[in-house]
């Protein structure tokens, strides 16, 4: 038994639309993101909500529960500590946020086992 034409190229379109689908699903979301100057982007990637601090601006950011994200235009100061927290205010982690680059963070893991990282 031969196949013809028409069934072999049904067969490929099907697996080139597959192939697509598949590439469309494991591609993260956060890949195609990049920092903005000026621009701060907290995203609670984790199972918890998240904040962050700017101890010398006395400011903090929203409660971002998880799955979201939220930005703000932050400039003024060059480089300033950011202290990032759970939504119940245990302390996640810290860093430097430079403005003229900007920046976007994204925390990780569960309440008992927090990270982040920077992108």
């Amino acid at each position: 038994m031969t196949l013809d034409r028409t069934v072999l190229r049904r067969a490929a379109a099907a697996a080139g639309c597959a192939a697509a689908a598949l590439t469309v699903v494991l591609v993260p979301a956060g890949a195609a993101q990049a920092a903005t100057p000026g621009q701060f982007t907290l995203c609670s990637d984790g199972y918890y909500s998240s904040y962050a601090e700017f101890p010398n601006r006395h400011f903090a950011t929203r409660i971002v529960e998880p799955g979201t994200c939220s930005t703000l235009n932050l400039s003024g100061e060059s480089k300033e500590f950011v202290v990032l927290h759970q939504g119940n205010g245990a302390i996640v982690g810290s860093f430097s946020y430079d403005d003229a680059a900007g920046t976007g963070v994204s925390t990780t893991g569960n309440a008992w086992s927090t990270g982040y990282y920077r992108w």
